[in-house]
């Protein structure tokens, strides 16, 4: 009788620690996929901005031409 709540007790235990493993491993994910965002985001922006500012650039650069010629 109290071998059987030992067993029980012990194989609680083992059931919270495992779901306490699930939970901060999922948590893990969650934290990497986000970080994954916020990069994948920052890259976007950047890349518009450097687009942004090469259009820019042109612009001027056929402007100057555009006054010396004509």
């Amino acid at each position: 009788m109290f071998l059987d709540d030992e067993v029980a007790a012990a194989r609680t235990r083992r059931n919270e620690a495992r779901w306490g493993f699930y939970l901060a491993l999922a948590a893990l994910a969650a934290c990497i996929v986000m970080i994954l965002g916020l990069m994948l985001l920052a890259i976007a922006l950047l890349a518009g901005t450097t687009f942004a500012l090469w259009r820019q650039q042109i612009a001027a650069f056929v402007v100057a031409r555009v006054h010396r010629h004509g």
